[in-house]
């Protein structure tokens, strides 16, 4: 049995349809031009977003309207990293704001965020090379022994099984750009681990938990 909701959007096409000359290349035109919707918690936290209305979720969460540009800041990003913020002034006015870092809920766990991208060490536990594309993270052969008697998937390192590792702004862990999250396992079994990254991070900074004692740090030119 069809929906009333499908029914609803096949009738908004046939509408759409007519409405823009009769073609599917009108139709998609037109629905490519449109505002995005963005749903979102009174905390900025991204709901949901999608160019078709959607009355269940604006009866429940806070609603923001933004155009094609200002949308691809989102596109092929997690949107947890981001957030809707509201001008104090005036409340209709929105904007998509990177999400900062909780910073002090790490540091009541013991821990600190430490700056990886100002550690030049020739002796490394960890090093990591950001190029323009990707960050690779390498564990020296000395860590990879540590563990030779240990089931790698039940490796933790001070009491953590996964290591974070936060994209920010330039010395400043407030404005997180992008995060990772490696696993001690996977670290342990691949020993090197290479990510692809959504933009060139290159002039950032990284900052991770001080779970090892010596990190290293190169930024390559390609």
């Amino acid at each position: 049995m069809v929906s009333e909701a499908a029914l609803a959007r096949k009738q908004r096409f046939l509408e759409t349809k007519q409405e823009h000359g009769g073609s599917i290349k009108d139709v998609t035109k037109h629905f490519e031009d449109l505002d995005w919707t963005l749903w979102h918690e009174e905390d900025g936290t991204i709901v949901s977003m999608s160019k078709e209305p959607n009355e269940e979720l604006s009866k429940n969460y806070e609603v923001a309207t933004f155009s094609n540009e200002q949308i691809a800041i989102l596109r092929n990003k997690n949107t947890n990293m981001y957030r809707i913020d509201t001008d104090p002034k005036n409340k209709h006015v929105k904007y998509i704001q990177v999400r900062p870092v909780e910073v002090e809920k790490v540091s009541t766990e013991d821990f600190y965020l430490y700056q990886v991208d100002n550690q030049s060490k020739r002796v490394y536990d960890i090093k990591l090379s950001m190029s323009k594309t990707t960050l690779t993270i390498t564990a020296h052969a000395n860590i990879i022994k540590e563990y030779d008697d240990v089931e790698i998937s039940s490796a933790i390192r001070k009491g953590r099984k996964i290591i974070p590792f936060y994209i920010t702004t330039k010395n400043d862990p407030s404005f997180m750009l992008h995060y990772i999250n490696l696993s001690m396992e996977e670290l342990l079994e691949n020993k090197q681990v290479v990510y692809d990254m959504p933009e060139d991070y290159r002039g950032a900074s990284v900052f991770t938990l001080k779970l090892f004692d010596n990190y290293k740090f190169v930024e390559e030119k390609k």
